[in-house]
Order: structure tokens, then sequence, then C-alpha cells
């Protein structure tokens, strides 16, 4: 038999015995006349009553029933009259304590129906007055029993909904750091193609210039620097949350708000015409849009140099009140392994598009829908979209 059955037995024996114990010397005090004198058999009779009481925290109903029942029972033979709190105090106390308040209370009206008739009739018949204060008295004290049984249920029960709602705040709490920690994850797939592009690109242009033009090649060099600074403190802020060594540690990427710019001058330097055309002020872009915004085109464009034959790409900016559009097309085929595999050109777009759907917007890619050859990406953020 598990452990946890036997454990508080000791403490219920101990409570029996002292009500027990109450009873019968409740029953040698009694004036109630005329009654059998406390020999071997009361005292048997009041056992059987307490015995009731040790078992009310596993059964509380069958407690406060029993204990009810017996106890009526037992002035019915002759045991000398006591208060009946005694009796099935402690049984309606847990009762009520368990969440079985309408047992309960019925056993309480039923002390009351059963007492006072009892005490108004046969031969030791009291006075009126004197029968309806005391089962007052008694009907009180077993009804503020019921009502402590009652708070210490509300009380416990709250505790528990307490310690449930902290549960679920603890689960709550580990579901956001789980989902930073994507986030993360995701800045750190976007600093890492972004700067490894930008490095190949810079080092191309470094490698085919730094004879013809040596100029060229050292902005190129120092653009390929500027890269790696940049990408470095990048990797350094995503890496802490992922790592969670420091919580006061930025969990942003840098983003100063020029960087769209300097993506579209980086592309430029490779050599790929960009035409880039904005309707509105990028100044007001909230930090988080921009955050986003930057992340498709540097995307896009960065498909456009890998996998495309275009040596033009046009970049379509609309800043509105609510929303922010954003139209890359380019016109030229896939080249080299893209044109074997053209779904790699779309894997980094498909997993933007679900972020991006997530918060409200809209990203769609595919082939030019003018019949042109090409490839064209569509966006539409709400102003506002989080990262």
């Amino acid at each position: 038999m598990p452990f946890t059955f036997w454990r508080g037995i000791p403490l219920d024996l101990v409570i029996a015995a002292l009500v027990t114990a109450v009873m019968i010397f409740a029953a040698m005090e009694s004036t109630d006349q005329p009654a059998r004198q406390v020999d071997a058999t009361v005292i048997e009779i009041l056992l059987f009553v307490g015995a009731w009481t040790a078992i009310a925290r596993r059964a509380p109903r069958t407690a406060v029933i029993g204990a009810s029942v017996s106890f009526y029972a037992a002035l019915s033979v002759g045991v000398p009259s006591f208060t009946p709190v005694l009796a099935i105090g402690v049984p309606v106390l847990i009762a009520a304590r368990k969440g079985h308040l309408w047992w309960a209370l019925s056993m309480v009206a039923l002390a009351g129906l059963i007492s006072v008739p009892h005490r108004l009739s046969g031969p030791g018949a009291e006075p009126l007055g004197q029968v309806a204060l005391s089962s007052l008295f008694d009907i009180s004290l077993l009804l503020v029993m019921l009502l402590l049984g009652e708070a210490m249920r509300s009380r416990s029960a709250a505790r528990e909904e307490s310690a449930l709602r902290l549960r679920l705040a603890e689960q709550q709490q580990q579901r956001q750091l789980v989902e930073e920690r994507l986030d993360a994850a995701r800045d750190l797939h976007d600093v890492l193609t972004h700067t490894v592009a930008v490095v190949g690109l810079q080092a191309s242009v470094a490698a085919q210039t730094i004879e013809s033009d040596p100029e060229i090649a050292k902005q190129a060099v120092a653009r390929l620097r500027a890269a790696h600074q940049e990408a470095t403190v990048d990797l350094r802020s995503t890496l802490a949350v992922l790592r969670e060594h420091d919580s006061a540690a930025p969990t942003e990427p840098a983003f100063e708000g020029r960087q769209i710019e300097e993506l579209i001058d980086a592309v430029r330097a490779s050599g790929l015409d960009v035409s880039f055309n904005v309707q509105g002020d990028l100044a007001t872009l909230q930090p988080s849009t921009e955050l986003v915004l930057h992340r498709i085109m540097q995307e896009s464009l960065t498909n456009v140099l890998r996998h495309s034959t275009a040596e033009r790409v046009e970049v379509d900016l609309d800043l509105q009140a609510d929303a922010v559009e954003v139209v890359i097309r380019d016109r030229g085929g896939l080249r080299g392994a893209s044109a074997v595999r053209p779904e790699t050109r779309s894997a980094g777009l498909q997993a933007l598009a679900e972020r991006i759907a997530s918060a409200g917007g809209r990203l769609d890619y595919g082939p030019a829908d003018d019949g042109e050859p090409g490839y064209r990406v569509e966006a539409r953020l709400p102003t506002g979209v989080p990262r």
C-alpha cells in the first residue's frame, strides 16, 4: 500500500482519541436525567462515535454522516446528553475543508432537527427556552466549524491557483525565451548571409581593380573591413542572446538607419546597376520596420548577385502612412547551379515570408509577371512590424 495512504494516520488517531476523551468526560459531567451511568458499555459506544473522526480526512462524507447518525443513536439508547459539537464538529470542519460544504451543512441542519425534539420530549424534557438557547449555541458553533473549514479550503484553492498562475507565467516566459532565441538565430543567419555576400563582392572588386584602379580597390578593401567590424558587433550581440551571458547586453543587431543606403552602395560597387526610387522620407521609418525592410532588400539583392545574369535591378520603395511597400525587379535569367535548382534562390525569401506574415505583412516572390525574363520580390509591411 502506498506510503502516502499512511501519512498522517498518527495525527488522525490522536485527534480521535482527544475527541473521544472529551466526549467521555462530558458524559460523566452531564446532568441529563434519566440517563445511563457511564459504564463500560457507554464508553464503548462513545469510542465508536469518536472513531469516525479518525477517518474524516480520508472519507469526509462518510465520517460526517456516520458521526451524526451514531451520536444521535447513542443518545437514543440512554447515553448522557452533551453538545453535538464534540461528536461531529471535527468531521464537519474536515468535510467543508475537503469541498463537501453541502454535506456538512446538511448534518448541521440534522443536528437542529433531531436534538431539539429529543430534548423537548420524553421523561427528561427540558424547558423550551433552555432548549432554544443551548441549541442555538450548538448550531452556531457547528456553523463556525463549517465556515472555518470552508475558509481553509478557499485559502488552499487560492494558493493552488496562485501556484498554477506562476507555473503558467514561467511557461510563458520560457516560450518567449525560445522565441527570442529563434529570432536571434534568424538574425545570425541574416548577418552571416549579408556579411559573406558583401565580403565576397568587395574582395572580387578589389581583385579586379587592384592593378587597373588602385583607388577603387582601396575603397573595396575599406568596405570589406567595415563589413567585418559591423558583423563582429552584430554576431556578439546575437550570440549573447543565444547564450544568455549578460541580460544587459544588446539583444538587437546594431542598426543606425543608414544601412539601406549602404546596402545599395555596396551592391552598386560590385558592378550591378541599382535603380533606387523612394517615395517618402526614410528618416520616418521606425527602427523595427527599417530592419525588416533591410533584410528583404539584402536577401533579394544578394540573390540577384548570386543567381541572376541581370546587370540591372530596380528597387521601388513607397513609404505610406500605415504601411511600407517595396518592389525589387531584375531582368536576368538564372545562372550556374541556380539554373539547375531554381528553388535555391527562394529559400531565404520563404523564411522571410513566414516571419512577415506572422506580423500581419505580406511578401510575394517569383518570376516576373509581365512576360519578360527576370525575377520580382514584392512586400508590404505594416508600420512598426516586429522583427
